[in-house]
Order: structure tokens, then C-alpha cells, then sequence
């Protein structure tokens, strides 16, 4: 079933990722929605299918976007791997877990990219990419991830409601 609700979610946060989201920098840096949404996917507790959440976003993201979809696959995958931990290590604040999820997905990826960038031979000094889009992107992913986490909560509490004891 969370395959299924995951596959119109996962389109429709694309969707506002590359119309909304992305036309709205701050500097040179935007928010990454869909990190935001599988981050707070793969720490509910009810949840199982997060690596294919994870695999239909980063597939999605590397069709839509202009770096290799390596890259995005790898994040995502890697950012549900901590997520799956931090749910296990630290389960009684599940905001602070995603709170770190955040700033590890949000230097990891970007960073991802960066070392791809030069690899193929683009001239970005680093200290400009640092300062113009990877602090201004971890400032807004953070800023964005408890609406984005009580929002998917609220998703897996609609598609999942708790058993009630006779």
C-alpha cells in the first residue's frame, strides 16, 4: 500500500520541486522538497517501504535533472540508510532525527554533485559553492523540514490509522 500512495506523492513533490521550489533561491541555493519528504518518510514508524520511496525519487530527480542520476539515487538511498538508523538509535525525538537527516542529506548530495561537476571538467571554486549554494540550500532545507515532516506524518496517519483495542 505505501508503494502505491508513494508513487503519485513522490510525482506530485517532483513536480513542485522543479515548478515551485526551484524558482524560489535563496542566493544561489534552493530547497531540496524531495529529500525533505524522503527523509521524513524513512522515520515513521509504520513505514517499511522507504528504499522504494527512496529508489522512485532518486530515479525520478536524475530524469528530471541535469546532473547523472546516479547522483540523486545515491543520495536518496544513502539518506533513508540514516534515517533507518537515527529511527533506531534515537526514537523518542524523531524531530531531532530528522533534523540531522536534513543536514547530512543536504551537504551530501549537493556535495555529491560538486565532485562530479569537477570530475567532468566544470571550473567551480569551491569556496563560492560553499558560501552561494550549500549553506543558502542547508538553510532553507532545514527551515523546511518540520512543516515537511509533520506533513508526512500526517500522510502515514491518514493511510495508516492505528488499531484500535477491543
Amino acid at each position: 500500500m505505501a508503494t502505491l500512495i508513494g508513487i503519485p506523492v513522490v510525482f506530485l513533490v517532483v513536480m513542485l520541486q522543479t515548478a515551485v521550489i526551484s524558482t524560489l533561491p535563496l542566493l544561489q541555493g534552493t530547497a531540496d522538497l524531495v529529500l525533505l519528504v524522503v527523509a521524513a518518510w524513512s522515520l515513521q514508524e509504520r513505514m517499511r517501504a522507504n528504499y522504494t520511496w527512496a529508489v522512485m525519487a532518486g530515479l525520478l530527480v536524475g530524469f528530471v535533472g541535469k546532473v547523472p542520476w546516479v547522483i540523486p539515487l545515491v543520495g536518496y538511498l544513502g539518506v533513508t540508510l540514516l534515517a533507518q538508523l537515527l529511527r533506531r538509535q534515537v526514537w523518542q525525538t524523531p524531530v531531532l532525527a530528522m533534523f540531522i537527516t536534513t543536514f547530512t542529506g543536504s551537504i551530501l548530495i549537493p556535495g555529491m554533485e560538486w565532485v562530479m561537476l569537477r570530475a567532468q571538467g566544470v571550473p567551480l571554486p569551491f569556496w563560492d559553492s560553499l558560501n552561494l549554494v550549500l549553506l543558502p540550500a542547508t538553510f532553507l532545507n532545514l527551515l523546511f523540514a518540520l512543516p515537511v515532516y509533520a506533513l508526512v506524518t500526517d500522510l502515514v496517519q491518514t493511510v495508516t490509522p492505528e488499531e484500535v483495542a477491543p
